[in-house]
């Protein structure tokens, strides 16, 4: 497979994450619309925006994305990242593109003060096991990366995605401070 570019989206980037987003949509939850290029463009792309969204990029095409927002948690007195969504296209599954999008994340979370990161494995099993060979997933599947492991996760992501799978901590990393 060719070298998996994961970078910022930004508003040129409006039209292929929109496309990204149908995909998604169609998939895993039928009849809902979500947002349109403007509302992509002016809300979550925008230089004003809070939101973050990261697209990987395989021979300059953009093939998944993931979104995520700064959190608080009032329990741990920590910040961290909540993935709001993540998507890669069916041809590119199974490659390592959702790793290194979930690394990248750890990293720029990481870069703005944040100790963990925490998502769903709502759509399938395939996600709740790919998920479950870094962080902790619920039995409600909320799934959690944290301490070491989150650490860890954020030092691999400017490595090939086959470095990143080589690297991979162990689970207990997720309970280690």
């Amino acid at each position: 497979m060719s070298f998996t570019l994961i970078r910022c989206a930004t508003s040129d980037d409006t039209d292929d994450l929109a496309a990204l987003l149908a995909d998604y949509l169609r998939e895993s939850y039928a009849g809902h619309d979500g947002s349109t290029s403007e509302q992509l463009r002016r809300d979550v792309l925008s230089d004003k925006s809070l939101h973050r969204v990261l697209l990987a990029e395989v021979m300059e095409r953009s093939v998944g994305f993931v979104a995520w927002d700064t959190v608080y948690d009032m329990h741990w007195a920590m910040s961290g990242a909540q993935i709001a969504d993540l998507y890669v296209v069916p041809s590119h599954r199974g490659l390592g593109v959702a790793l290194s999008l979930i690394a990248r994340t750890a990293a720029d979370a990481r870069a703005e003060g944040c100790a963990f990161l925490r998502g769903g494995a709502y759509d399938r099993e395939s996600t709740r096991r790919s998920y479950g060979r870094i962080a902790v997933v619920e039995p409600c599947d909320e799934t959690h990366l944290s301490g070491r492991a989150f650490r860890r996760l954020a030092e691999l992501a400017d490595l090939p995605t086959r470095e990143i799978l080589l690297s991979l901590h162990p689970i207990e990393w997720n309970f280690e401070a």
